[in-house]
């Protein structure tokens, strides 16, 4: 129970530690150069902002940082253990504890939990296949042309429907019967690299 708790606390803090650098990084560039530019702007309020903004960005930078220590400490301890050849710089999962890594020489793979520690080793013939998953949305957004309505020229805004693609993943089919697939949330670009990664991974 004491592992489960630690495992979803820390998957919660990485899943927000790279939005909150991001946002906190252009909140402190925004602050800066608002006091640099104008003495109307260098007051208490934007002071305490700065300060504010920096602290978060720090805060996520130095956990990021331990979470990549932790995740390479562990596959080269995996390496060292288990006499393989593990890249490290390729994390599937990362940030998130729980990730995959390859040895694409042994055709090995290792499915590591950098919160404990714990690690399990599998043949590339495990994995039966992957695919890119994602979900689209619709939403009404307002055109950028109005259009008149009578003859006094009165003119209302057009709406129209958009399509949008988000939350994207990587999926793994694996031989696993309890957990068939298992899901990395990732950016669109991520997905697409790591789809085109496993095809010269796992065929190679």
């Amino acid at each position: 129970m004491k592992n489960a708790l630690k495992i979803a606390g820390i998957s919660l803090a990485s899943s927000i530690a790279i939005p909150a650098a991001g946002l906190s990084g252009l909140a402190t560039i925004g602050s800066s150069l608002a006091m640099a530019l104008s003495n109307e702007n260098r007051t208490i309020d934007v002071f305490q902002f700065f300060l504010v903004a920096v602290s978060i960005l720090c805060l996520a930078m130095w956990y990021l940082v331990q979470q990549q220590k932790r995740a390479k400490s562990l596959v080269a301890s995996v390496n060292h253990q288990e006499c393989l050849g593990l890249d490290g710089t390729q994390l599937l999962g990362y940030p998130n504890p729980v990730f995959i890594v390859f040895d694409q020489a042994r055709r090995k793979l290792a499915q590591c939990q950098s919160a404990t520690g714990d690690y399990q080793i599998r043949d590339f013939s495990w994995v039966m296949g992957w695919h890119c998953e994602w979900r689209e949305v619709e939403a009404v957004e307002m055109g950028g042309s109005a259009r008149v309505v009578n003859a006094t020229g009165m003119s209302v805004p057009t709406f129209q429907r958009t399509r949008r693609l988000k939350d994207f993943a990587l999926v793994l089919t694996v031989a696993d019967a309890s957990h068939p697939t298992l899901r990395f949330p990732m950016s669109r670009r991520a997905a697409q690299e790591w789809c085109t990664r496993c095809s010269v991974l796992f065929n190679g």
